[in-house]
């Protein structure tokens, strides 16, 4: 904000806004230190706004009102950001994160209001409601966590559970577009050791400096 406010006497929103940038067709990231007029002026729009906080907190940007902002009638959608801020990218901890900042920036949220932002929310804000959601005509796609587990016992909620007792857990079946591509806490198709393998030789690729996997001599 200061950088805008320094080059451009304005702050993002109003640039954006000048721009034509606040529109039903945009979905705007992170949004920390937004005021109270500027998320009446973005509930106006038909912007859709989407949450990191596990990129957010770490640089040191704040906690967004994102609770505020759904209050608002603002579509609210979660994701983690990139690995430059965020190297682990798992959504049901960024998840969990939400949980416990919301109360932070205005009113606690609830595990179900999270995981809507982060399936129903994050698709309509990429203008895909054929996505995020189990209904007729909608695309087959599904996760089955396991809840089961120590992490579980006692837990009374197991969708909350899944945020509160063990967000880092692994799936055990994922379904995308009707096509299973776990199965088991395994990968159908491919070897899981033969993706990292490829990962780690495009990263050396790219970055000779590099250090090799555990267990690989040095080149």
């Amino acid at each position: 904000m200061e950088v805008a406010r320094q080059r451009y006497g304005r702050r993002p929103l109003e640039l954006l806004d000048e721009w034509g940038w606040l529109a039903p067709d945009v979905t705007l990231a992170h949004l920390c230190g937004i005021t109270d007029a500027e998320r009446a002026r973005l509930a106006g729009t038909g912007v859709s706004a989407t949450h990191a906080p596990g990129c957010d907190l770490p640089m040191g940007w704040g906690v967004a009102p994102m609770a505020a902002l759904a209050d608002a009638g603002v579509p609210v959608g979660l994701g983690t950001s990139g690995g430059g801020s965020n190297d682990a990218g798992h959504l049901l901890a960024d998840a969990r994160l939400a949980l416990q900042v919301a109360p932070l920036a205005g009113r606690p949220v609830s595990a179900r209001e999270v995981l809507g932002w982060a399936t129903a929310g994050g698709a309509d804000g990429l203008g895909r409601a054929e996505l995020g959601r189990l209904e007729p005509g909608c695309a087959a796609d599904l996760v089955c966590w396991p809840v089961d587990g120590v992490a579980d016992a006692g837990v009374a909620d197991p969708l909350a559970g899944l945020l509160w007792a063990a967000p880092g857990r692994r799936p055990r079946h994922v379904v995308v577009d009707g096509q299973v591509v776990v199965r088991d806490g395994q990968l159908v198709g491919r070897a899981e050791p033969r993706v990292a393998a490829d990962l780690r030789a495009l990263l050396r690729a790219r970055a000779p400096g590099l250090p090799p996997a555990a267990g690989q001599p040095f080149a």
